[in-house]
């Protein structure tokens, strides 16, 4: 039950491995332990009902510099690039816009006031850092 108590953070991390499989298996997603190749781990964020662990999102940053060019547009080449990996919310959250906020954030948190492009989703979509800043949230338009 949505308590409406959901609060962000990257303190909010699983207590346990037990806490953490539990909340996986909740959202329908597998456990992973690497980064995507090319990448390195930069920050994640988790949204907790209470003490209940309903989301998680990370970002990691592109660390391969022979993939920037097949990544990047020409004129994005000196741009900071990553892309949000393990994105997971329990299925009873998803229409609250958490998934939503979670990359918002840390995409903000990311490009700290500067352009930086920012692979989403499962389709790996391109988003960049200036387009959210100009956009208001719209889950609630397209959700």
């Amino acid at each position: 039950m949505i308590s409406g108590l959901l609060v962000l953070g990257p303190d909010l991390h699983p207590v346990d491995e037990e806490e953490r499989d539990a909340f996986l298996c909740a959202a329908g997603s597998l456990p992973r332990e690497t980064c995507p190749a090319g990448f390195r781990g930069h920050s994640a964020v988790w949204a907790r009902d209470n003490d209940l662990l309903v989301g998680q999102a990370a970002l990691v940053v592109l660390t391969d510099e022979s993939l920037r060019a097949r990544l990047v547009p020409r004129a994005l080449q000196g741009v900071a690039v990553g892309a949000i990996d393990a994105l997971a919310v329990r299925a009873e959250y998803r229409e609250t816009g958490l998934e939503e906020r979670m990359v918002r954030r840390l995409i903000r948190d990311f490009a700290r006031g500067d352009e930086a492009l920012v692979f989403v989703g499962a389709a790996h979509a391109p988003v960049l850092a200036s387009t959210l800043e100009t956009l208001d949230a719209v889950d609630g338009v397209l959700g």
